[in-house]
């Protein structure tokens, strides 16, 4: 951008201008905007600011006015066109319209634009299979072949579709891009049991819940909405974590890269996913009991306990022992009622 630049600041009236159009989708003032100014540089800046403003608000007459006036949507970065997550079909057509490149992704950088947008929303069950309808591929653009001694950069950055699904998305879309020849990457299981962490039911301390509210009428409604999205969360990677064990046939003691590699943040064995969750004060008894009740071992989860310090991981291993041997005594199934 010019030193002398009108657009210096996004506080600058041009900028509030721009932005401005696309909350009201008002193209007399984008092309007020557009107007005030000159160079070329200037007019790029403008277009691409617009544009992500324009798709974020779903602003589909000041679109279609940018592309009209020479914005260049057809590299857009995933990140942008999936905004804040609330992107409209119709928007996604008119870029599709325009030359958008729905398979594009940054292969140069490692940050989530290294993603195609197929993979950002992937919790969307039906923009994924609009996606799938629209020529989104299963498989990352120009990505190396997946092997079963390497991970390469590329495959750490962008990881395969069905990984993104299994940590984020239900089993209905799981299956749906299984169907569509989708791989299943080193992770999906891993991940999903990772994810599983963050949504337990009961988060923080026991009788937390039954403390004297404080807050107004709608400070709780506001509290018990979350908890229940929470528990929706928890409930849809727990059925995800069972789909992959028992329908998929995943093993439950897989390694999460080859032997011998050592990539930063992967665990090993999935049970090892929850030992490494330390810090976040949540239960997650009934999921370690998931794994251990589908023969995962616990011994590479405990070695990781112990470096972490998860106290409460090792007590729910030794409970589930406990259990199973107390059941096995009485002559009572094995399993300890975590289905």
């Amino acid at each position: 951008m010019p030193v002398n630049s009108i657009l210096t600041g996004f506080g600058s009236p041009t900028w509030n201008l721009a932005r401005t159009a696309c909350e009201k989708d008002d193209t007399s003032l984008i092309a007020q905007a557009l107007s005030a100014v000159s160079s070329q540089d200037d007019l790029e800046s403008l277009h691409r600011y617009s544009c992500r403003h324009a798709i974020d608000n779903n602003s589909a007459n000041v679109l279609t006015y940018l592309i009209e006036h020479g914005a260049n949507v057809q590299a857009l970065l995933p990140m942008v066109v999936a905004g804040s997550g609330h992107t409209s079909k119709a928007i996604l057509e008119i870029l599709l319209a325009n030359g958008w490149d729905i398979n594009w992704r940054d292969a140069s950088c490692s940050d989530p634009n290294c993603e195609p947008f197929m993979w950002h929303v992937i919790d969307d069950y039906d923009m994924v299979a609009w996606c799938l309808e629209h020529g989104a591929s299963v498989f990352p653009k120009d990505q190396e072949p997946l092997r079963d001694d390497t991970i390469t950069l590329s495959q750490r950055c962008c990881r395969q579709i069905l990984e993104r699904a299994a940590a984020k998305g239900t089993v209905a879309t799981f299956e749906l891009l299984r169907s569509e020849g989708a791989q299943l990457g080193w992770r999906p299981l891993h991940l999903a049991v990772e994810n599983a962490t963050l949504w337990p039911r009961d988060r923080g301390k026991e009788g937390a819940d039954d403390e004297k509210q404080t807050g107004t009428e709608s400070d709780h409604e506001k509290h018990e909405g979350t908890k229940s999205e929470n528990a929706r969360k928890y409930a849809e990677r727990l059925a995800m974590i069972r789909h992959l064990i028992d329908v998929v046939g995943l093993d439950v003691n897989a390694l999460d890269q080859p032997v011998g590699s050592r990539f930063g943040g992967r665990n090993g064995t999935p049970i090892c996913y929850i030992a490494a969750q330390y810090g976040l004060g949540t239960n997650t008894r009934e999921l370690t009991w998931l794994l251990l009740d589908r023969g995962a071992d616990p011994n590479p989860g405990l070695e990781m306990a112990k470096r972490v310090e998860h106290e409460g991981f090792e007590e729910d291993v030794e409970a589930w022992k406990a259990k199973h041997r107390s059941g096995t005594q009485s002559g009572a199934s094995s399993q300890c009622n975590v289905q």
